[in-house]
Formats: structure tokens, C-alpha cells, sequence
């Protein structure tokens, strides 16, 4: 046990590795509190693809329009009709017609289903994306990829030329992905939640928010970084 936690303070770092904790064994011991962490980060896109020409040809990216049913990601259908509802988009991956994956994005704000707060973009040139999924069994291919690069010509033939994100301080692997794939951190926010109470302390405006209810939330509004 001890060390797996040096290991987490590696991959992690000492405050984050406690935050795991805490929320670990509030999970294993259903105590009703909740601690979420997350990092905002911004990513330049490009129109050169990230995937070598001769790679991801069997594998087809298109528009999932919100009338599909069942809808093939595996969200909560209450999640995925809030998303549409929101204006999000979703592009799905099929390799030889089974899929294999999606990417989702906004180009306006969008209201957090994990935690109780909302996202506003400054920049009309900015995109959010959130929660890119790819099958368990197309992990190791280049499906994510595929996604990554389609979706970033999608977005820059539409004059957006950043995509902002969220990604979990408590998941070293999607931070390391990030990050070699140049993603800049922009700032970084820790929920403590318990019912229908909110404790917000963020690295940005409003830096401290306590809600009561779910009426009342942070808003955080993003911009990539002027470098």
C-alpha cells in the first residue's frame, strides 16, 4: 500500500494524491461527500493531421445527430439529451461500421454534468470540448487520434483555432496525453460536494463560490493563453 501511494504522489503530486484519497474512502465507506479536482487546459489545433496518412484509413468519422437511438455513447440518456439540448455536437468513430468512439465539443458555454458549475468560452474562436470516449477494445489503435485530427479540421474550417477542456487531477494518464500533445494549462478547480452543497475553490475567477442549491453555480469563463 505505501507503495502505491509513493507512486500516486510521483504520478500526481502530494496535494493531489491526498484529494484521490480523501474521495477513495469516502467512496469505499459511502460517506456522502464527493472531491472532484480538475485542470482547464487549452490546445492549440492544427490543420496537419497528428496521424500518419497511412494509418486510421478503415475508420470513418461522422456526425451522430441527436435522433439516434440508442444513442452510442455510454452516458446516462438524461446526460446525452442535455447535451444536445445544450448545442453540443457529438463525432463518432466506426471502424468497418462498429464504434469505436466519440468526441464531443461546444462552441459556446456548457454546463457541467459531473459537478454544478458552468463553462463560458471568451473567445469566438475557442471550442470546449469534453469527454472524448474510445472503446475499451480501440484503445491501442489510432481511433482517438483519427478523432483528434478530424475534429480539429472540423473546427478550423469553422474559424476556431483552440479547444479548451477539463481533465481530472486524480487521472495521470489523460494529463500526461495532454501534455504531449502541447496542452497548456490555463487554471484548475476543486469541487467538494455533498447533496445538493457545492465547495468551489478555483485558480480563477470567482476563485471561492459555496452553493446551497443547483440553481447556484460558478461560472468560469475561459480563454486560451496569450502566448
Amino acid at each position: 500500500m505505501l507503495q502505491k501511494i509513493k507512486g500516486l504522489i510521483r504520478e500526481l503530486g502530494f496535494l493531489n494524491t491526498i484529494l484521490h484519497l480523501t474521495n477513495y474512502f469516502f467512496l469505499r465507506f459511502k460517506i456522502p461527500f464527493r472531491v472532484f479536482k480538475y485542470y482547464f487546459v487549452a490546445q492549440r489545433l492544427y490543420e496537419k493531421s497528428l496521424l500518419p496518412d497511412r494509418r486510421g484509413r478503415n475508420i470513418g468519422i461522422s456526425d451522430i445527430p441527436s435522433k439516434v437511438k440508442p444513442h452510442p455513447c455510454p452516458r446516462p440518456n438524461a446526460v446525452i439529451i442535455d447535451r444536445y439540448q445544450q448545442g453540443a455536437v457529438c463525432l463518432g468513430a466506426y471502424k468497418e461500421h462498429e464504434f469505436a468512439g466519440c468526441f464531443w465539443y461546444i462552441t459556446d458555454k456548457y454546463k457541467e454534468d459531473e459537478v454544478n458549475c458552468l463553462y463560458k468560452l471568451a473567445n469566438i474562436d475557442s471550442a470546449w470540448d469534453f469527454d472524448v470516449y474510445v472503446v475499451p477494445k480501440f484503445r491501442m489503435s489510432p481511433v482517438f487520434l483519427k478523432l483528434w485530427d478530424d475534429a480539429s479540421k472540423h473546427l478550423i474550417e469553422q474559424g476556431i483555432h483552440w479547444s479548451l477542456s477539463r481533465i481530472s487531477a486524480f487521472n495521470a494518464r489523460s494529463i500526461s496525453s495532454h501534455l504531449r500533445m502541447g496542452a497548456q494549462l490555463v487554471g484548475w478547480a476543486c469541487f467538494i460536494c455533498t447533496g445538493s452543497f457545492q465547495l468551489t475553490i478555483a485558480s480563477i475567477f470567482p476563485f471561492l463560490h459555496i452553493s446551497f442549491n443547483k440553481s447556484s453555480y460558478p461560472v468560469f469563463i475561459l480563454m486560451p493563453p496569450k502566448n
